[in-house]
This record gives C-alpha cells, sequence and structure tokens, in this order.
C-alpha cells in the first residue's frame, strides 16, 4: 500500500476525515511529487475541536506503517497527534524545514491509523492564547505525504552466492560502493567487501545497508573479517546509525557476531570508515604501516531471525530527516 496523493485528493487509498473537515489535497509543500496531504489550524472553528485523518487498513502480517510529515505546531496553540487503532501513541511536530519518517508497528489484521489536528486542545482562553509568543518555527499547519505499508522481513539467509545484491534489499551509499567478491568468504563462493583505497577523499565510508522490519525483534547474526587498524580505518556495524559493534585492529579470522533487533523499522548497516579521525593528508600519508592491515573488511553468511510474533502494535518513533537519501 502506497499513497503519495499525487491523485490531488483522498481518491488514492480509503481515507476517512472525522471531526472537522480540514484536511484537504493541495500542492502548498509536497515531500515529493506535487502534492501532499495538508491541514491548518485556522480552519478548525473552535478551541477543544480537532479535525482527524484516518486510513484503514488490514495487513495479512505484521506490517509497518512508515509516511513523512513536516509538522511546525506546538502546544498550546495546537497539536499533531498518531492514534493507532483510536489509542495515542506519539505528538508530531517538526522544528526545522526538514520533512520528518515516522511510523507505527502493526500486528496482523484491521487496524486504523490516524493523524489529528487538534486546535487548542486544553482549551486555553481565546484571550490568553492570543497574547501568547509562539516559537519561530511554528506555522500552525502540518502537511502528510507518502504513506506506506510495509511487511515484515521475513527470516532469510544472505550469502551473496547469487553474484550481487539482488537477493535482498540492500542499499549502497557512502564515498565508496561495496562489491561481490570469490577473494575471500567464510563459506560458498562469495562475500560482499569494501576497500578503504577505493574511497578517493580523505576521509569517508562506505555503507551496506537494510532495512529490518519485525513485530518482536529478532537477530542478527553474521561473519565478519576486518583487516583494519586505527587511525587509518575502522569497521562499524550501526543500528538505525547508532554503532553497536567497533572493529579497529587487525584480524585474520572471520569471527561470527550477533546483533539484538528491536521491534519496528531498523536499518542495519555495515561500514568501513576511512581515516575515521580526521588526521591531515600529510599526517596520514606519513603513518607508519600496520603489519597484516590491508584496509579492508569482507561479510558473509548474514542470517536474519526474527522473535516470534504477537498481536500488538509498537511505536518506531522517528529518526530521520526525509532528505536523506
Amino acid at each position: 500500500m502506497f499513497d503519495g496523493f499525487e491523485t490531488g485528493d483522498f481518491t488514492g487509498q480509503a481515507w476517512q476525515i472525522t471531526g472537522e473537515q480540514a484536511w484537504v489535497v493541495d500542492g502548498t509543500k509536497p515531500y515529493e511529487g506535487a502534492f501532499s496531504a495538508h491541514v491548518r489550524t485556522e480552519d478548525i472553528t473552535m478551541s477543544g475541536n480537532f479535525s482527524q485523518l484516518d486510513l484503514t487498513v488490514e495487513p495479512a502480517t505484521a506490517a509497518f506503517m512508515q509516511f513523512y510529515f513536516y509538522a511546525p505546531v506546538i502546544l498550546p496553540f495546537e497539536t499533531l497527534q498518531l492514534l493507532v487503532d483510536d489509542q495515542f501513541l506519539v505528538e508530531l511536530t517538526t522544528t526545522d524545514e526538514q520533512w520528518l519518517q515516522a511510523g507505527a508497528m502493526l500486528s496482523a489484521g484491521k487496524h486504523k491509523v490516524s493523524w489529528r489536528l487538534a486546535k487548542n486542545p486544553s482549551i486555553v482562553p481565546d484571550d490568553l492564547l492570543a497574547g501568547m509568543e509562539a516559537p519561530p518555527f511554528r506555522i500552525g499547519e502540518a502537511w502528510l505525504d507518502n504513506v506506506s505499508l510495509l511487511p515484515a522481513t521475513a527470516p532469510f539467509a544472505e550469502a551473496f552466492e547469487t553474484g550481487d545484491f539482488s537477493q535482498n534489499a540492500w542499499l549502497l551509499t557512502g564515498d565508496a560502493q561495496w562489491s561481490i567478491t570469490d577473494s575471500n568468504k567464510h563459506e560458498g563462493t562469495y562475500s560482499a567487501t569494501a576497500k578503504t583505497d577505493e574511497i578517493v577523499a580523505d576521509t569517508g565510508k562506505s555503507d551496506l545497508n537494510i532495512d529490518i522490519i519485525t513485530e518482536q525483534g529478532g537477530l542478527l547474526g553474521f561473519q565478519i573479517l576486518a583487516s583494519v587498524s586505527d587511525p587509518f580505518d575502522h569497521v562499524n556495524v550501526l543500528i538505525d546509525d547508532i554503532a553497536v559493534l567497533t572493529y579497529s585492529t587487525v584480524s585474520t579470522e572471520w569471527l561470527y557476531q550477533e546483533v539484538t533487533i528491536q521491534p519496528g523499522k531498523r536499518k542495519v548497516t555495515f561500514q568501513l570508515v576511512k581515516n575515521p579521525g580526521a588526521v591531515p593528508p600529510e599526517a596520514y600519508a606519513a603513518l607508519p604501516p600496520v603489519d597484516g592491515r590491508l584496509g579492508q573488511v569482507w561479510v558473509d553468511q548474514i542470517v536474519f531471525t526474527p522473535s516470534l510474533p504477537a498481536r500488538s502494535f509498537r511505536l518506531f518513533s522517528h529518526h530521520k530527516s526525509a532528505s536523506d537519501p
């Protein structure tokens, strides 16, 4: 399921508006494309009233309801809330000009997901509210775009035996790309690798990313061989851009590692970093060699095992700017 409101109205999905009919589709500020859903506090007539945009979905398995929002709103003037099955999950607000990504984890079955803009929900007296000074970011409007329902990640085992990254939804980003090699592997014919020498800039990184969506969490196991050494380079394993494992000394043996995947939508990244301390180029070039260091990392035999499902929904807090790739 996906709706970027490019129909120019709410006909792309079975949208419903409850409360006051203030939500519209227009071209005032789309995340991408020409249109987005839009609501203004001033279009809600009375303090304490709200306008709520509802979408009912019925995923066959656990799924992640993902969306992008831009909401320069703040209490006590108004509040934008995300609800699932009429239960409050989180306030949605932005304090700069960047769109954010957010979402909620849904169990299998029927759910109503709602975005509610409430005007003066604390019902502050109008004359008192009129005298309050709002922060500079407040516009009193909110926009919603690119709403999608993403299925939970099935258990998988990745050994790169296709000879490329096509078996699973890998994304290659950074200053140099990971590649598939047969020069070193834990088992089979191939592994994935990144090399410091392929990062042309004085400092940089190579990222191998995959999103994992899981209702109850799970475990990601993998084999890794990191022939790196600080201050030349090191290797990180990150979850949602936070390093949970770091390798900074030369290894000559494959190492089996496991990381816990928390419920929700999680981005897992295998990252090679060149010159992590930003040593000046002349000093970096003059660093003495380290025995055995190849400036390279390999990963292989990546296995994701989700925990047993349960009928519930969980909040996945927004963390990424929508301007990021």
